[in-house]
């Protein structure tokens, strides 16, 4: 008959049964176990289960309520608060008086209480440089962290400051695994890169860099990516969000303003003059700043049925010098990102909109000289290169009004060119013999190989789409 083993709590002089069995280690009772956590500075607020187990505690200190192990209870107690909130506050206080200059003290004060900036202030806010880089390092309102950690498929269980400056600890809750962990927001910006997961339980599972980062990056873009593989340089199979449209590209070459969908993005040739716009949107409390082709007004009409107001259009030389300059704005406004409506319904491009609360005035003729300095980027050409066949617009991306041109290419159902040529006219529309930048819309055959007006439709940034998606859009016009 097997004899049952028991082992005494390790406390000297207890003397009761020990809660767990162990052969190299201490073991203790569960009274002991629970002194143990308040020598620690935890009041156990859940029955202890086992040494590896998660148990909910609080804070003796800072009443703050989070899980810990027994385990790692017992390995942290010689080096310093048991408790993650209590650590990473001691530590951003010491590095927060070693790292923080006068400007940065002067600048977080200032945005404390944003409406009393003056004109003055929000001038050097928008275009001081190293001011900006203050910002961006050591602004950390509610809004923006929740934004960022949302991004990175966790929840905001609490801040521990008013006016966080990225050194105050966060409590965060992983969606994915249900981890709850205390982070510091200013090491966020590392974790939105796709360098690693912000989950440790999940980073520890992926062994290495997070595939998880990679959907956050393309999801960002307007793109999914159904079965992801850990990397930013890695080739991932994509698709549009919008249009279902395939799109074999890696994260990194989309953060370097590859266009992510060659439909629904624009399939105009990158070397060719791009337009960026201001839009404010004030059932949203948002502003918006966006890249779109020069010549083609589609995307700034959409932008206006869903009540925006285009405050600024500029043009530069190529997409590359758009792209740096929507970076630079979006720059400066992270710490203000946009809440509310764009993200409670996912509406596309809402990583590119921001709060119209800020402080900071963007105006973006301040751009156009930099920008015009800029180098395109070979890639960007070489990608559009590889990517111009023949893609058609979803109608319900295309708005056409009485007056607009229109050219035909190919062969459309049920009628011959000169039927389809006077279904137009009929409806108040011009018909063009070839594509120029005036052309509101080329209609063709989906499919085949690019002819001569396809390759100018491209080139200057007019809509392709098919003879049936063309019947929908005229359909109001009749």
């Amino acid at each position: 008959m097997a004899r049952t083993v028991t082992q005494v709590c390790s406390t000297e002089g207890c003397g009761k049964l020990a809660a767990f069995r162990t052969t190299t280690r201490p073991s203790w009772c569960l009274d002991c176990i629970d002194q143990l956590f308040r020598v620690g500075g935890l009041i156990p607020l859940e029955p202890f289960v086992d040494r590896k187990s998660y148990r909910r505690t609080e804070c003796i200190a800072c009443k703050s309520r989070l899980p810990y192990r027994f385990e790692y209870v017992l390995d942290q107690r010689p080096y310093g608060p048991v408790c993650r909130v209590c650590h990473w506050r001691e530590w951003g206080e010491q590095n927060r008086a070693r790292t923080k200059t006068e400007l940065d003290q002067a600048v977080g004060a200032a945005l404390q209480a944003p409406t009393g900036l003056s004109e003055a202030d929000r001038e050097l806010l928008a275009t001081d440089a190293s001011v900006r880089a203050s910002v961006r390092r050591w602004w950390w309102p509610k809004e923006r962290i929740q934004a960022t950690v949302g991004m990175l498929h966790h929840d905001l269980l609490f801040d521990t400051a008013e006016h966080n400056d990225g050194m105050d600890p966060i409590a965060i809750k992983c969606l994915n695994c249900g981890y709850e962990h205390v982070e510091l927001p200013g090491r966020l910006a590392a974790e939105l890169s796709g360098h690693w997961c912000l989950c440790p339980i999940c980073n520890n599972r992926n062994k290495g860099i997070c595939a998880s980062d990679v959907v956050v990056g393309f999801s960002s873009h307007g793109m999914s990516v159904a079965e992801p593989e850990a990397g930013t340089d890695t080739v991932q199979a994509a698709r549009c969000a919008r249009c279902e449209t395939p799109r074999r590209i890696s994260m990194r070459r989309l953060n370097r303003g590859a266009v992510p969908c060659y439909v629904c993005d624009g399939a105009a040739d990158p070397s060719n003059p791009h337009r960026v716009y201001l839009f404010h949107f004030p059932d949203w409390h948002a502003y918006k700043v966006g890249i779109t082709n020069s010549g083609n007004d589609s995307r700034l009409d959409r932008h206006r049925l869903a009540g925006g107001q285009l405050i600024e259009l500029i043009e530069v030389p190529h997409r590359g010098a758009a792209f740096w300059v929507e970076q630079e704005v979006l720059n400066a406004m992270v710490p203000w990102p946009a809440t509310g409506l764009p993200t409670d319904r996912a509406i596309s491009g809402w990583t590119e909109m921001w709060d119209d609360s800020a402080p900071i005035n963007v105006r973006l003729g301040d751009y156009i000289e930099a920008a015009n300095a800029i180098t395109l980027d070979r890639e960007l050409i070489e990608d559009w290169k590889r990517n111009r066949s023949v893609r058609v617009l979803p109608s319900s991306d295309l708005i056409l009004n009485r007056g607009d041109t229109v050219c035909f290419t190919g062969s459309g159902p049920e009628k011959s060119r000169a039927q389809w040529k006077m279904l137009a006219q009929g409806v108040g529309l011009r018909v063009a013999g070839s594509v120029t930048s005036i052309t509101s819309a080329l209609v063709a055959p989906p499919g085949g190989s690019p002819n001569a007006k396809v390759v100018a439709a491209l080139s200057t940034g007019v809509p392709v789409i098919s003879y049936q998606d063309f019947l929908a859009a005229v359909e109001g016009l009749k």
